[in-house]
């Protein structure tokens, strides 16, 4: 494994913890371990994500001209993983993040 996937797994991995501390704090949303159940398959599948996707992927700017960082941006399209989004794998959230940035669908 590269160093950005293990990248990409430390991300899945911490968002993983996050969501079971959630769960705990929220007892009755069963909302957040399905997420980090979900946070758990991502980080079992980075090594899958090809180098010209993390690099699209890492390569993606902070200028941004509704002045979010690219980090909150991220943080923010993370949030709905297991609320409003579900991933089969690295590849497919990887994927649909810099397509949805860049609007390149094209990438392998």
């Amino acid at each position: 494994m590269g160093a950005l996937q293990q990248d990409l797994r430390d991300v899945f991995e911490g968002q993983a913890r996050w969501r079971r501390e959630k769960a705990k704090e929220f007892p009755d949303d069963a909302r957040n371990l399905e997420a980090a159940a979900i946070f758990d398959r991502l980080a079992a599948t980075a090594d899958a994500v090809s180098d010209d996707y993390l690099t699209a992927f890492y390569e993606l700017g902070d200028d941004v001209p509704d002045g979010l960082r690219e980090s909150e941006r991220f943080s923010e399209f993370l949030r709905n993983v297991g609320f409003q989004s579900d991933f089969k794998s690295a590849v497919d959230l990887v994927k649909t993040y810099v397509a949805k940035r860049t609007g390149n669908r094209t990438l392998h």
